[in-house]
């Protein structure tokens, strides 16, 4: 079968769109199995298929009555012709029209006679792929079944349309956290936060005031974009609010401030922040309700931070009160939340675990990117942050 260019500069801008969606080899999902499986319904076709068109493979999201098939070289594909028009096309029986009547899925199994396709477009309205039906018997498709077939496309275009906004702010919302930590003399600093879905409800962040570390990890009750939408809030005020005032200030005018948000929205968010002065290792910190700070000496031994109170928006007019602690030399300060407690019974035995991974890690780094792997090799059903402050013993010369 003679087929379209597989790739010309029109194709390669709409497969980069394609591309861009990160849809791609992605594993089935019920909101397109769900449009295939009324397709082949409302139409009483053999299958409808969801499918995407790479620059030389058609790849299928989505199939009913298939068996599983649909991917194959774009040379071979129907839907390649589809993409290249507006609007939908029919072929009512494919073994009279010359382009396909030598197809191998015409003349071999699925034996396919009846194809009909609509184009499915991105955001920026290239034509990425198709909402198709084929049948082993030849058929027309009437004025009225092809406005349902172009609705139907709609719905998979919208989904994809809403795929690519959320990858997006979850793009934009990993670019909120700091990307690189502060230069700080005799100090090793990381961080990492993996969410459970494309975006997550956890944040830290970090920066100096004056000769001042300022450190926050916080994690909103709930996933994905409810608790996105409420930790960006409570960064954007816990990040101005500790800019003017010291750590105890702070978590109340925050506190203060967020209460009627939280309230409105049913949550709460537990915080640790925390403010180093790096010249004595002196740490004055408030513990909201966070629970899962933890300092390591160079042998596993640990002690944990103290709370302040509850998480706020747990508790109607809280006030939480700032406590102390010394970062030794050798030492090392490890916030999680609270996402890595699902891999343990409790929380001494998460705390021994994190002990051992501490003492046997040569950096701050390594720590959290140890610990960050072991949370996604266990798979993620809660959103996981890792902070790790590690004071360097001093090197001694002769």
């Amino acid at each position: 079968m003679n087929s379209p260019d597989v790739m010309d500069t029109t194709d390669a801008s709409r497969v980069e769109a394609l591309h861009a969606l990160h849809v791609l080899d992605t594993p089935r999902e019920e909101r397109y199995d769900r449009v295939v499986r009324l397709a082949q319904e409302i139409f009483g076709v053999k299958a409808a298929a969801v499918n995407l068109l790479d620059a030389d493979r058609q790849w299928t999201k989505a199939e009913v009555g298939l068996d599983g098939a649909g991917n194959c070289d774009r040379a071979e594909s129907f839907c390649t012709y589809t993409i290249q028009r507006p609007e939908a096309l029919v072929i009512e029986d494919a073994t009279v029209e010359p382009r396909f009547a030598a197809n191998p899925f015409v003349v071999g199994d699925p034996h396919i006679r009846f194809y009909a396709g609509h184009p499915l477009r991105a955001p920026g309205g290239e034509r990425v792929g198709t909402l198709c039906l084929t049948d082993p018997a030849p058929r027309e498709l009437d004025a009225r079944e092809r406005r349902i077939l172009a609705e139907m496309a709609g719905w998979v275009e919208r989904e994809l349309a809403a795929q690519h906004e959320i990858d997006r702010a979850g793009q934009i919302q990993q670019a909120l956290m700091p990307a690189t930590a502060p230069r700080l003399p005799g100090y090793q600093l990381a961080a990492r936060c993996t969410p459970a879905r494309d975006l997550g409800g956890d944040f830290y962040d970090w920066y100096l005031l004056g000769e001042d570390l300022q450190l926050h990890v916080a994690d909103v009750m709930g996933k994905g974009i409810p608790a996105a939408l409420v930790a960006a809030s409570v960064r954007a005020v816990l990040h101005g609010a500790s800019r003017y005032n010291d750590p105890q200030e702070t978590i109340n005018r925050v506190g203060a401030a967020a209460e009627k948000m939280l309230a409105d929205t049913a949550t709460f968010v537990t915080v640790l922040s925390a403010r180093l002065h790096p010249a004595t290792g002196a740490v004055t910190y408030v513990d909201a309700g966070h629970g899962l700070a933890v300092i390591f000496d160079p042998h596993g031994e640990h002690r944990r931070l103290l709370s302040s109170g509850p998480p706020l928006g747990a508790v109607s007019g809280t006030t939480w009160d700032a406590h102390s602690e010394t970062l030794a030399p050798g030492e090392t300060l490890l916030v999680v939340s609270d996402g890595f407690l699902d891999y343990f019974p409790d929380i001494p035995t998460a705390v021994a675990k994190a002990g051992e991974v501490a003492r046997t890690s040569a950096t701050a780094q390594e720590l959290v990117a140890r610990l960050t792997a072991y949370a996604l090799a266990h798979g993620l059903e809660d959103d996981a942050t890792a902070l790790a402050l590690r004071r360097c013993n001093p090197v001694h010369r002769d």
